[in-house]
Formats: structure tokens, C-alpha cells, sequence
């Protein structure tokens, strides 16, 4: 049975408030388990989705679902990414960053797995990505692959932080080994 989409948004915009609180991106695998288990049995989650869904199903929509695009809907991008207050506002801000005022975001190329977009200064474009460290790999390999299939736009790797998270100095220094290794740009972002 298909969930109707008011009440889709309103256990998503729930799970965003709850996982927002919990710094979700910092919580282990068992603390993720066990919050599913939570919202399963809160009568403004579980309970709503009940009507459509099994306890189990219900867990695994929420897992799959909304939470597996968390950190896609703190971007911008997806599905849900305009339930996260300021979101539409990262790909942007990070061109500006990482780039320089002088150089303008392509909105229609903005994609996901892994995050990218193409950005202009004229008739130059880079590719800019960013993930968190833990996805640093497939960051790298995106570019790869793309340099690999003929792609000869330059790619910047940006390796996103956060106040709460900063990334200690020696994990930088590797990062930064590797793409000199890889032949990449890699920068470290705050967000």
C-alpha cells in the first residue's frame, strides 16, 4: 500500500527534527538500530505508518527510505531535501567556498552517488563532490572513473566537517596524500 504523501512528510519532517538532534552522522550502527526501533513504536511515526505498513516494513521504509537520504537531503539534493531548513542553499555556498565568488553553480547537473555538480567561470567547468571522510573513497573513484571514460574536466574532492566533527590532522594529511596520488584536488570543507 502507498503511503499518501502528507503523511510521508509528516513522519519525514519527524525523523529530520530527531536525527538533526542526534547528530545522526556521528551515532554508531547499534545506535542506529536502536532509534529505528524507536521511531517504529512512536505513535507519530510507527504509528502513522502502521495504517500502510507492517512494524517490520515500517523499519525498513524508515531505514531505506528517508534515512538513507539524510545526508543527500542536508545537501539539497533528493527526494526530502526540502524538509531540511537551508538545504537548498549547500551546492551553492560550497561553490563559493571552494571556487571563488566568480564562479556559478549548473543547477541541472547537480547528482547524487556521489554528490557532484558542474560548475562554470566562463568557459572553464570544474566537477565539484563532497562527502563526508567515510565516503572519501568513492569520491575519489568517481573522478577516476570519469578521467578514465574521457572526462578531462578537472574534479575537486571536498572532504566535508562540521564544527561538532572536525577531522583530526593526521586523517587530513592521508587525504591529501591520496588525491596528490590520484592526481585530484582535495579540499577540506566546514559546514
Amino acid at each position: 500500500m502507498r503511503i499518501p504523501r502528507e503523511v510521508e512528510t509528516k513522519v519525514v519532517t519527524r525523523l529530520y527534527a530527531d536525527a538533526k538532534k542526534l547528530d545522526w552522522a556521528s551515532l554508531t550502527p547499534q545506535e542506529h538500530s536502536a532509534q529505528y526501533a524507536k521511531w517504529v513504536d512512536d505513535p507519530e511515526v510507527g504509528g502513522r505508518l502502521r495504517e500502510y505498513l507492517s512494524d517490520g516494513d515500517a523499519r525498513v521504509w524508515i531505514k531505506d527510505g528517508p534515512m538513507k537520504e539524510w545526508s543527500r537531503s542536508l545537501s539539497g539534493v533528493g527526494k526530502y531535501a526540502g524538509l531540511v531548513d537551508g538545504a537548498e542553499d549547500v551546492p551553492i555556498a560550497l561553490v563559493r567556498k571552494v571556487l571563488g565568488s566568480d564562479w556559478e553553480l549548473d543547477p541541472d547537473t547537480i547528482r547524487s552517488k556521489p554528490l557532484r555538480l558542474t560548475a562554470r567561470k566562463g568557459e572553464e567547468e570544474t566537477v565539484l563532490t563532497w562527502a563526508q571522510a567515510r565516503d572519501l573513497k568513492h569520491l575519489c573513484w568517481a573522478a577516476l572513473i570519469a578521467s578514465a571514460e574521457g572526462d578531462h574536466r578537472p574534479w575537486v574532492i571536498c572532504v566535508i566537517e562540521t564544527f561538532t566533527r572536525p577531522i583530526p590532522a593526521n586523517e587530513k594529511k592521508a587525504h591529501l596524500r591520496l588525491a596528490g596520488r590520484c592526481d585530484l584536488r582535495l579540499v577540506h570543507v566546514s559546514l
